[in-house]
């Protein structure tokens, strides 16, 4: 019963989010990335904004789907430029605002300063919003490491979803969904299918190929039923096991309606023209038929042909 309340209470919480954040701790899993980035794929399949960051680089094997989106940073309302520079070298920062719409930001350096190089310049993003935050194995927001050093207020303030495979709590929020389970990307899945969440195509490549190799090859004696019903979740929605060929039913004859073709008869036979030397034969005329065997519309039905035919021994 606290599972079944766990995952109402989670459905409850991403149904009312529009904008969520996906946040991994510095140096995860290839098994938790792959969840993270499955849920945060499929989210933004169902028409919401999500975006999902780690406070580390990420070492991703080269068939994980979308990586390409996970960022170091989950701020999203401030641009911050960066460069190298002492501060005893500036004499002031100035900006304006030009008739054609564009920002110029001014940097003004003290006389026989040297200029700022623009070659160590770097831009990110900081002030980060959302209506959930959704975070993975962690038991403390520090756990986040730079993710939280840069967005400590924001986090300390955020309605945050923690998930884990491990039932050990948190004090961090009260939004638990923490579930004995052999990997994140089972996790990931059970959720989905628990609160009706499509997995997006790349998201349930991720996370099926992940339990794959989480299950060595589905060899694990950590398998559950949840295992299983996580995988057969997965290919309802066209994920298939890792070297699996996609099945194409054959048939092992033409179906009824195909009338199979000699490839010795030209198509001109085929279609009435008998050129292979056959004789055409012409059918006889009713007007020219023996009178039992004209047409049976013009005279009574013989009694013999309503009735089941018999053969016996003696017949023969």
């Amino acid at each position: 019963m606290e599972d079944k309340n766990q995952y109402i209470s989670t459905k409850k919480l991403l149904d009312s989010a529009q904008s969520l954040i996906v946040v991994l701790p510095p140096d995860p899993s290839a098994d938790m990335v792959s969840a993270a980035l499955s849920l945060h794929l499929s989210l933004k399949a169902s028409d919401k904004k999500s975006q999902i960051g780690c406070g580390s680089e990420v070492q991703v094997a080269s068939n994980l789907q979308g990586a390409h989106e996970i960022a170091d940073s989950i701020g999203a309302r401030n641009l911050v430029i960066s460069f190298n520079y002492h501060e005893d070298d500036l004499e002031k920062v100035d900006y304006d605002v030009r008739p054609d719409g564009k920002f110029y930001l001014m940097i003004k350096p003290k006389e026989n300063a040297p200029v700022p190089d623009v070659s160590n310049v770097k831009y990110a993003y900081s002030g980060a919003s959302a209506d959930l935050v959704i975070t993975f194995g962690i038991g403390s927001l520090e756990e986040l490491g730079k993710i939280y050093a840069d967005e400590k207020k924001f986090l300390d303030e955020a309605k945050i979803l923690s998930l884990n495979i491990s039932p050990k709590p948190t004090s961090f929020t009260p939004n638990l969904l923490h579930q004995t389970s052999g990997s994140f990307s089972e996790l990931v899945a059970v959720l989905m299918e628990k609160i009706s969440l499509k997995p997006s195509p790349d998201a349930g490549k991720n996370l099926l190929g992940s339990i794959y190799e989480e299950t060595k090859e589905l060899t694990s004696p950590r398998m559950t039923a949840d295992t299983f019903s996580a995988i057969a979740f997965l290919m309802r929605h066209g994920a298939r096991l890792p070297n699996q060929q996609a099945f194409v039913p054959r048939f092992a004859q033409p179906a009824f309606f195909e009338t199979p073709s000699d490839p010795n008869v030209p198509e001109e036979a085929e279609e009435g023209n008998l050129s292979t030397g056959e004789e055409e034969i012409p059918l006889p005329s009713e007007e020219n038929l023996p009178a039992d065997q004209a047409d049976i519309s013009t005279g009574p039905v013989p009694k013999d042909w309503t009735k089941p035919k018999i053969f016996r021994a003696t017949d023969i």
